[in-house]
């Protein structure tokens, strides 16, 4: 870089660093030189700003955050796909975000998320906030819950047949009863299986509600639906 600058300037001065008698320069050899003088001069103050900038960059210390690539909406499992790391000057008040993009994948948005947003660990939590004023309870389905996700709002209905089907018998479908226990049950945790086969899954609801479920279930077969 030096030995470039060098061999510019003695361009620029019409020698080749020998000392030589040359005639008076023409006004245009003139006018080139001094274009060339402007360019180097602009050269120069370039690269020492950049220097400067580098020298600055190396003093402050930064860190990785995770971001919100795009929208997470509330309650929704957040996915590899929808975050993204960016780098920002540290700032102690930031030990509390994610820093790496596999602490917040699986995880549940507990608040709207917005594009752009750092991902903190008030806004993202393994299972979901169980609501001011509700409960949560062990309930046991008889339906399948292989397609419910942690954060699923369902509606909790109990299956109840008036009259007893027999193998011999064709059961009457206008004597099962379908009744709303519970219209927003949230999912609050993976749903697991006991030593009898059973689908247990844990329900945050309202606990008038949860009392109904309780009880029907001791007498009659729970499903979940969930909603369109």
């Amino acid at each position: 870089m030096v030995t470039f600058f060098h061999d510019l300037s003695q361009r620029l001065q019409g020698t080749d660093g020998k000392h030589t008698n040359r005639a008076p320069s023409s006004a245009p050899h003139r006018r080139r030189n001094a274009q060339l003088h402007r360019l180097l001069a602009s050269l120069c103050a370039g690269l020492a700003i950049f220097a400067a900038l580098q020298c600055v960059r190396l003093t402050i210390s930064t860190q990785s955050v995770v971001i919100a690539a795009k929208s997470i909406a509330k309650g929704g499992v957040i996915s590899a796909d929808s975050l993204a790391l960016r780098d920002i000057p540290y700032d102690e008040a930031l030990r509390s975000v994610a820093h790496d993009i596999d602490d917040a994948v699986g995880l549940i948005a507990q608040v709207d998320i917005a594009e752009g947003s750092i991902v903190t660990s008030a806004m993202a939590r393994a299972s979901p906030v169980v609501p001011k004023g509700y409960t949560a309870v062990e309930v046991r389905l008889a339906s399948s819950a292989d397609s419910l996700t942690i954060g699923d709002t369902v509606t909790l209905s109990s299956a109840t047949m008036f009259s007893e089907a027999t193998p011999e018998t064709v059961p009457d479908m206008d004597a099962v009863s379908l009744r709303e226990l519970c219209t927003g049950a949230i999912l609050t945790a993976k749903p697991s299986r006991n030593a009898d086969g059973d689908t247990l899954a844990v329900f945050a609801m309202p606990p008038h509600e949860a009392a109904t479920v309780l009880q029907a279930q001791e007498y009659s077969a729970i499903i979940a639906i969930v909603g369109s």
